[in-house]
């Protein structure tokens, strides 16, 4: 209990909570013991396949606006993770290496062609950094939508001593936890990292509208400042690195403004 509340307030530090309809043509597919939803649509008019990865806790629907527009001019795909939409349950919390081996083995069951451009938003950047480091011969290029970073649980309890602390239970989704840990994650791959342009909304740490047990204004301004450095890293970290803002959007450029992200797509697209 105690590592899925320091989750959440990770989470609601940066995730503000929508949701639409899915769109593509749906299916469930076996990857053995469970299933995992997938909605794929439009024609592979290029050498790549889109895969639109959900942030932590969020499921295929955020991209229904991303996904009908990608659809027009490539083939692209969105699923659930286990245990979330439409997905069987794994048996235990998954941690990143077994989130990342469950959408190899989707794709490869569903069907889908690599190379894959990864679109991957919050949380999921952990998991496009992961895939693209084991299956690096299957990926074609990245794109970071408002991606966390490695380093954010250690940074955000050096800012606030109050929160959560680090532990070993979040370090299954990807955050680091030793102190002085970095992140060393370095690619060739052609990347479009794009990040928020409005302030986090200031919340409660649980992410409650609560006056109490909040951050004060100076840490949630030091915040968006960390955040936004954690974006200039994650560019910089490939040879091929852009970023991009989306000016008018908060964390969920999916649902704020999906128009950057599929520009962003069809820009790496072309390159293919």
């Amino acid at each position: 209990m105690r590592a899925m509340l320091r989750l959440s307030f990770l989470i609601c530090a940066c995730l503000m909570v929508n949701s639409i309809s899915a769109s593509g043509q749906h299916r469930m597919v076996s990857i053995g013991d469970r299933r995992l939803s997938i909605d794929c649509d439009g024609r592979r008019a290029s050498p790549t396949t889109v895969v639109l990865m959900a942030g932590g806790g969020r499921t295929r629907t955020d991209w229904a606006k991303v996904q009908t527009s990608v659809s027009s001019f490539a083939r692209v795909c969105s699923y659930d993770r286990a245990g979330l939409g439409d997905s069987d349950k794994a048996s235990d919390e998954q941690s990143v290496e077994e989130i990342v081996d469950d959408l190899h083995a989707l794709l490869e069951k569903a069907g889908e062609k690599p190379p894959f451009l990864l679109v991957a938003h919050s949380m999921a950047g952990f998991h496009a950094r992961r895939f693209s480091t084991k299956y690096l011969s299957e990926t074609a290029g990245l794109v970071f939508v408002d991606s966390s970073h490695e380093e954010q649980a250690l940074r955000l309890h050096e800012l606030d001593p109050q929160g959560p602390p680090p532990d070993e239970a979040i370090s299954r989704f990807g955050f680091y936890v030793k102190p002085g840990q970095r992140l060393e994650w370095r690619t060739r791959l052609p990347l479009i990292v794009i990040r928020h342009g409005k302030p986090f909304p200031r919340t409660a740490r649980d992410g409650s509208d609560s006056q109490t047990n909040r951050m004060t204004e100076e840490q949630w301004a030091a915040w968006d400042r960390i955040w936004r450095g954690f974006q200039e890293d994650l560019a910089k970290r490939s040879t091929q690195g852009q970023l991009r803002l989306a000016e008018q959007s908060g964390h969920m450029i999916p649902l704020d403004q999906p128009e950057v992200i599929v520009q962003a797509i069809r820009d790496l697209s072309r390159t293919q």
